[in-house]
């Protein structure tokens, strides 16, 4: 049983792996060549507000404490140049990323689950799985991380911080949708700025080892100990929060930013799109880089908040404590209540209600997550995970051609616009009623009249 669960769970990474080099080449990569067009057109003229509500929710999925605790394993297992191949995890989600979201939009009427998934098990089986999700990695585990980084740091005692986590995450998921909503749209900025200034500070502090932080991760980018420790880093760094243990290294194609993205109602779904690929950049490109970074100039080593601990000691003195836990609590309750709302969209499509129980059965893992072994809430939360992303994996890449459709406008195909993108016929429907007719008048062509005397 070990064996078989050692082999599936070796299994999933690499058809991630595969998933993200297959939409990079039929995405043509263009987030990759042209970053600043891809910008400019989510720039453009929509629902801004709407779009950036569902990034801020489905950023709260992808942070977390792990942003803290998986860097400082990926360097202390694989040194400075696992940096570099989480960088590339982070490449590979991007493309993922992109194309649930578009796929979602397309399909899904906000809020719900995806609808591009195929089959009756499958649309059984993703909720069941996100549902329980819910409960044991954005319960369980966040609180776990939260109690560990209080004790360190503060010598807080554990029921004390699983309660008043608990306790906050009810109090704003108890108001139902909107409510989490307003809350990622404060809560998830404040946390991102706040963790990121504190590291930006530690790295002017050193800012005399900087260069040499630098050369050494591309330097040792390439040895056999960098790529093991930096597979490591991608795995802990989404799945385990505040341990070394986990599945993957984000949720780019599991489906889950489906889920907050579909919510925002977006006309143009390749314009949401590009703010999926905004949600790893954030969360890897910017949030990892400036941890590892913080922790290689400041020359500390060791795995956990430890390193992390001791190089905000050496700059902010005795508040080092202080910025370090309340860090921490921001990105497990921003997770807390991302989790909730998938729960909340899990269980109304299991049982066609509301999911009003949710946020009372968060909490309490909440609560409980403090005491609980976090042997089995690492075996399930890897479970579900992995379940997700094979069944979200395989409807992306079985509508690959509607999602190259989809993205016309930024992959650069000849005026192509979300408008004339054709859509999926309908059953018992010929290509002659499904074709877009031209308008009338356009492809007559024009006669001379003639005169009567001619």
């Amino acid at each position: 049983m070990s064996t078989l669960w050692t082999a599936a769970s070796g299994a999933v990474p690499l058809l991630l792996f595969s998933a993200g080099l297959f939409f990079i080449v039929r995405l043509r990569g263009f987030y990759l060549l042209h970053p600043v067009r891809t910008l400019r057109y989510a720039a453009g003229r929509g629902e801004k507000r709407a779009a950036l509500s569902a990034l801020a929710l489905a950023l709260g999925g992808t942070l977390g404490v792990g942003n803290i605790t998986g860097v400082t394993s990926a360097l202390f297992f694989g040194g400075p140049g696992a940096l570099f191949w989480m960088w590339c995890s982070a490449v590979l989600s991007m493309g993922l990323h992109f194309a649930e979201v578009v796929l979602a939009l397309d399909t899904a009427a906000p809020p719900g689950l995806p609808r591009y998934l195929s089959g009756r098990v499958a649309k059984t089986v993703f909720p069941l799985a996100l549902l329980l999700l819910s409960f044991t990695l954005g319960g369980g585990l966040q609180s776990a991380a939260a109690v560990e980084a209080a004790k360190i740091a503060l010598s807080v005692p554990s029921p004390v911080t699983g309660a008043f986590l608990a306790a906050s995450v009810l109090c704003v998921t108890a108001g139902g949708a909107d409510r989490i909503r307003a809350a990622a749209c404060r809560v998830i900025p404040l946390a991102t700025l706040t963790f990121a200034c504190l590291c930006i500070g530690v790295i002017v502090a050193f800012r005399a080892q900087l260069p040499g932080a630098i050369a050494a991760v591309f330097r040792d980018a390439f040895s056999l100990r960098a790529a093991a420790g930096g597979g490591i880093g991608a795995l802990v760094r989404r799945a385990s929060v505040g341990s070394r243990r986990g599945l993957l290294s984000n949720e780019g194609g599991c489906g889950t930013a489906s889920v907050a993205h579909a919510a925002s109602g977006t006309a143009d779904p390749a314009r949401q799109g590009v703010y999926g690929l905004l949600e790893v950049a954030v969360d890897t490109l910017l949030l990892c880089t400036l941890t590892g970074f913080a922790v290689l100039c400041s020359g500390f080593t060791g795995d956990g908040v430890a390193p992390l601990l001791s190089a905000f000691a050496a700059v902010y003195g005795s508040f080092s404590g202080v910025l370090l836990a309340f860090s921490v609590f921001l990105f497990a309750f921003a997770t807390a209540i991302t989790y909730c709302f998938y729960g909340k969209c899990a269980l109304a499509a299991l049982t066609g209600r509301g999911g009003d129980a949710v946020p009372y059965l968060l909490s309490l893992f909440l609560f409980f997550g403090a005491f609980l072994p976090r042997g089995p809430l690492f075996f399930l939360s890897d479970l579900f995970l992995g379940t997700l992303a094979v069944l979200n994996l395989a409807a992306l890449i079985k509508r690959a051609d509607r999602i190259s459709h989809l993205s016309a406008p930024l992959i650069g195909w000849n005026r192509v616009t979300p408008r004339a993108v054709p859509r999926p016929r309908r059953p018992g429907s010929s290509k002659e009623v499904d074709r877009r007719r031209p308008k009338a008048g356009r492809s007559r062509r024009r006669t001379r009249t003639r005169s009567v005397g001619e």
